[in-house]
């Protein structure tokens, strides 16, 4: 899902590979060249793709349309095409650092980390100081949880070229996952002297200061904003900075005013999706267990045992993850895609699907293919700890799928004031790919009803499986509420499971700030100071539940 604060930071650099030298042809091709890298940085995608096409269907040899078409699919959110795509385009030139280094980014978002590592490791051997295959590397590292690594990468790259913008947006991103607020304060400051346009710089800046009256960063937005020069996907992204900055001085209407700017722009970004969607997934997931005998399936034993987090986005799973990854047992890895690509990718194959409808003996294989390839992915992720922690809240979808394959996992569901609930999810910017339902407020409070209903359903078919911890009541008694949490993990209690701020690993997500505060109560009922502004606290009123 990439509920990651650092959403946008994996904007691929090899559009800085693309040499004029590769051209063979006429100057229409370095024209054409020149017009279509311009769309693609003012984020016009579909034309993009539409003239890629055109050309590479008179010149089939020409790598840099191929990047230009894949990286294009891959930011309108199909990667799978731009996988394909790409490795047509290594059939023409092997050893293309821009197409190597392209596939290892790909493969990173798939979660496919050895191919990843293979491509980018390939891009090196052939030019060790290729600034994008270095950034893209560590890119890779910061992704599967090696924060020093990712940072020397990225402080090599920053070395070597201390004028790129995506290079020190990445690098003051890796600072503030490891906490170094100040840092990074530092690195988006001096970016923002040279470029004061630079949204992702001011959502970053904005998530790490504390604003009070008269703020200068706040007005540098304001005027930027206001200058109306950005793209869709930027202007948004600012919206949501100067939100955050009023939200901090407790000028609750203007800071509604621009998420809900923001929101409204990505919601006609996405003006072809459909809540619906949502509604025949889950419908579907209902449809494959609702006659399915989970007693019936073989129990695979591994060296590493497994918890999910779940729930709604801005539930609480952060603070929860923090809280039980600072005991010495377990090892928190955040929020891990693999699980849900994995899903995504399969939901709507039947024969997947037959899997786990019902039990068959000649399926056990299968079942046990499934989760050895789980854990292989998950082995890219270093630790000698043997207790995994996942806290991808949107696993709760799979909760049927993870009982099959992962029997013995202990599965935690955080729940919050669902009004306080919708309120973070809409006024926090997420990946623009990824919780389109987030950015309108019928359809989000749609998908608050039919979680609720799936959730309904799981706790049904799987008693005892799943665990409730409440956010609210985690604030009133944590301690209590803490010691009970760590009994159903069958943990021993540890008083750094307590103090978790002090010890809790690094953080990539919204609650970036938050989470790594000691746990506190001042976003109960949160809600309320926006209420005369917003209309989706009505319609949680009236959810039918």
């Amino acid at each position: 899902m990439g509920f990651h604060q650092f959403l946008y930071l994996n904007k691929i650099l090899s559009i800085l590979g693309f040499k004029m030298k590769n051209f063979t042809k006429s100057e229409y091709l370095k024209s054409e060249y020149n017009k279509i890298n311009k769309l693609f940085l003012s984020g016009k995608f579909d034309i993009v793709v539409e003239k890629s096409k055109k050309i590479i269907e008179k010149n089939p040899t020409q790598i840099p349309f191929y990047n230009f078409l894949a990286l294009s699919y891959k930011e309108k959110g199909e990667t799978l095409i731009a996988e394909k795509i790409l490795l047509n385009a290594l059939k023409i030139n092997p050893n293309s650092q821009s197409v190597l280094i392209n596939l290892g980014a790909t493969y990173r978002v798939l979660v496919e980390y050895d191919k990843s590592e293979k491509f980018l490791k390939k891009a090196l051997s052939i030019n060790p100081n290729n600034i994008n295959a270095i950034v893209n590397y560590a890119n890779l590292k910061r992704d599967t949880n090696n924060y020093d690594e990712s940072i020397q990468l990225y402080e090599k790259a920053y070395k070597m070229n201390n004028k790129i913008s995506t290079i020190i947006i990445n690098l003051a991103g890796a600072y503030q996952i490891i906490g170094k607020f100040d840092l990074s304060k530092s690195y988006l400051e001096m970016l923002l002297k040279e470029d004061q346009n630079n949204a992702i710089a001011h959502k970053m800046l904005s998530t790490v200061k504390k604003y009070e009256k008269d703020d200068a960063h706040q007005a540098m937005m304001l005027s930027e904003i206001e200058k109306n020069t950005l793209n869709e996907i930027d202007k948004s992204t600012l919206c949501f900075a100067i939100a955050k900055s009023y939200d901090d001085q407790k000028n609750y209407e203007k800071s509604c005013h621009f998420f809900i700017k923001g929101n409204n722009i990505q919601k006609k970004i996405h003006k072809k999706y459909s809540i619906n969607e949502e509604i025949k997934l889950f419908n579907k997931i209902k449809e494959i267990f609702e006659k399915t005998n989970f007693q019936n399936y073989l129990k695979y034993k591994k060296n590493k045992n497994l918890i999910f987090i779940v729930g709604l986005p801005r539930s609480g799973t952060t603070l929860t993850h923090q809280i039980l990854a600072s005991h010495s047992k377990v090892h928190g890895i955040g929020e891990s895609e693999i699980l849900n690509k994995f899903m995504k990718k399969n939901i709507n194959n039947e024969n997947f699907n037959s899997i786990f409808k019902n039990y068959v003996r000649e399926n056990d294989e299968k079942v046990k293919s499934i989760t050895d390839n789980y854990f292989s992915k998950i082995s890219f992720i270093k630790t000698s700890k043997n207790i995994i922690l996942d806290k991808s809240p949107l696993n709760f979808q799979w909760l049927g799928f993870i009982k099959i394959l992962f029997p013995d996992s202990k599965i935690i569901h955080c729940s919050r004031n669902l009004k306080d609930t919708a309120l973070s999810i809409y006024k926090n910017a997420f990946n623009i790919n990824s919780i389109v339902w987030s950015n309108d407020q019928d359809d989000l409070a749609k998908y608050i009803e039919i979680y609720l209903d799936l959730m309904k359903f799981w706790k049904e078919k799987l008693p005892n499986f799943i665990y409730d911890i409440n956010y609210e009541k985690l604030t009133e008694n944590k301690e209590d509420e803490i010691k009970k949490l760590l009994k159903f993990c069958e943990l021993d209690w540890e008083k750094d499971c307590l103090n978790f701020n002090k010890k809790g690993p690094p953080i990539k997500t919204v609650s970036i700030t938050q989470a790594r505060k000691p746990i506190y109560k001042s976003s109960v009922n949160l809600y309320e100071k926006y209420k005369d502004y917003l209309n989706i606290f009505n319609k949680i009123d009236d959810l039918k539940i």
